[in-house]
Formats: C-alpha cells, structure tokens, sequence
C-alpha cells in the first residue's frame, strides 16, 4: 500500500501566492509521491477540462501520481438557492477530473439544520442522482464521505449509513471513501464497533481513506458540534483514533487504495484569540513557513511508513 497525502496541507501556500511548482515540488520531497488532490473553486474556472489538463502537466512534472481528489464544498440544501450552485460547482469537478484523468473525487453529501434523517437521505439521494448524467459523460467517480455526528443534521454516522445511501442512489460509478476521523467523533466511543468492522462491512465498496487523528467528541465552548482537528497521528495522548483496528482492518478487507492522510499538521492557527501590539494585530506566527512544513511532513511520511510496515503492507 502507498502512501499519499491531501493536497489540502499545501493549500495555505497556494492561496498566498507561493509559485505552484515550488510548493508541489516541496510536496514531493517529503517523500510523499501519491497525492489527495484538493480542486479548489478557482481551479475549475470556465474550462475545467483544459485546467485539470494543465494542472495534470504540473503535477506529472513534480514526479506527483494523484490517486485520488476532492471536489469543493459547497452545501447543496445550506439555503432554498443553494442546490443548483452545488450541482454546477459538482460538476465542474467531474470534467476538471476528466481532463486530469482523476479516476474519481470526493463530493460531500449536504444537510440543512434540523433536517431529519429521512429528509437527509431524499435530499442527498436527489443530488448525488443528479449528477450521474455528468458522470456518465466524464467517466469519473464519485466518492460519497461518511460525516455527521448526532449533534450535526449529517447521518452518514456508520458503514450501514453510507452503504443505504449508495443502495439509493443505485449507480456502479458511485463509491465511498471512508474517514477514519469523522467517524471517531462518534462512532467508536458511543455507537459501537471500531475502525476494523468498518472495513470489513464496506468490503469492495471502499475505494479511499482520509486519515487523520483526533480526541473523539471534545466539546469546544466555541463550537457546539465535533472539532474536526485532522491531525497527524501521535500528536497528542489523548488522541483517540486506535490505528492498529485501523491497519488490520484494511488488511482483512482487501483494501487497494492508499493509506492517504488528511492531515493539516502544521497548521495555520485562525482560531487563536486576535493579539494587538503598539496598536497593530500581530499575526508573526500564525503559519510556519514552508520549509517548515516539509520537516514536519517528513516526519508524517515516517510515520505512516512505520505503520503500514508494522502490518506487511508498505510500497515505495
């Protein structure tokens, strides 16, 4: 099993301007050689399939295979205006990954607040049908992420949720990628079963992972629902994600994806309390730079070859 890693931990550097090939280039040399492919909004534009064609040039040049890829975000039933922006935003995703040869990308389910179960599943079932036309056309994949938590109006809490939905939505282009966080905000410590009967559950519908850590449910005054913390493993000791029900689950499952973490260690740090010096908001340390971020990261691509080595499961 490869490793790789989202492109989402590059983001920041992206967005403040640092020239593309620096920052791909600087990927690569952590030792990562698989990449999550984060298409950002921007990245779409009014010819996805030549951009996805161009960016595909520049990652092939950065010695960069993109074995998986996730579509924006936005919430398809946020507001009554919402679903159609979703639906083009979606789709502009699909040909973005046709003209990169991306084999499939993740696109979020959507909720409304107060939305019940039944009511969230016709409405994902709706726009996940939606799309199919495109899909059809591109060829792409669609990769439905399990989220929610029973605070949140999401209900893809367990394998059983996401494998109903894919049951609904009834097509062979769709598939699931499993993250290992989402699910341990809940799941594991107040639902039941762990990472490993996960696995086995989703059997050959599981074509991706996002891996990351985190302390489970951990009520943040600032933040009434789960904190989504996509950190690296071994951060802390009271993270909660048990990796060895983790590994030995995908081994027994037959799992042919990669191990790819989602993890955003280092961080920038935009919750901290705004700090103000001789009248001026200091914001010296709110993101390493990116020399930094490749130490680090180097150390997460040790990390995860250790564990996949541990279970007989490493490639270069």
């Amino acid at each position: 099993m490869k490793l790789s890693l989202s492109s989402s931990a590059v983001s920041p550097y992206l967005r403040e301007g640092i020239d593309p090939r620096e920052v791909y280039e600087t990927f690569r040399a952590t030792g990562f050689t698989c990449m999550d492919f984060d298409i950002a909004s921007d990245m779409i534009g009014e010819n996805p399939e030549e951009n996805g064609a161009s960016r595909r040039a520049l990652l092939d040049s950065c010695g960069l295979t993109v074995t998986q890829s996730h579509a924006p975000m936005p919430n398809p039933f946020r507001t009554p205006d919402s679903f159609e922006p979703a639906l083009r935003s979606a789709e502009g995703a699909l040909r973005f990954c046709k003209g990169a040869g991306f084999a499939h990308t993740v696109v979020h389910p959507g909720a409304r607040e107060g939305n019940t179960r039944k009511e969230f599943f016709e409405n994902n079932v709706k726009f996940y049908r939606s799309l199919i036309p495109t899909m059809e056309a591109t060829g792409v994949g669609v990769l439905i992420e399990n989220i929610g938590h029973y605070m949140d109006p999401y209900f893809l809490w367990s394998a059983e949720d996401i494998l109903e939905l894919l049951a609904a939505v009834d097509h062979p282009l769709f598939s699931v990628c499993w993250d290992v966080g989402h699910a341990n905000h809940f799941e594991y410590l107040h639902v039941g079963g762990s990472p490993y009967d996960t696995f086995q559950t989703l059997g050959d519908k599981l074509t991706a992972i996002h891996a990351h850590e985190n302390v489970g449910f951990f009520p943040d005054p600032r933040q009434r629902k789960r904190v989504d913390m996509h950190m690296m493993p071994y951060c802390s000791g009271y993270s909660t994600v048990n990796w060895d029900a983790v590994l030995q689950g995908l081994k027994d499952a037959g799992y042919k994806g990669t191990f790819n973490f989602e993890s955003n260690t280092p961080a920038p740090l935009r919750n901290t309390p705004e700090f103000r010096y001789n009248g001026q908001v200091v914001r010296t340390l709110e993101k390493v730079p990116l020399r930094v971020w490749k130490s680090v990261t180097t150390s997460l691509y040790e990390i995860g070859r250790f564990m996949l080595e541990s279970y007989g499961l490493y490639e270069e």
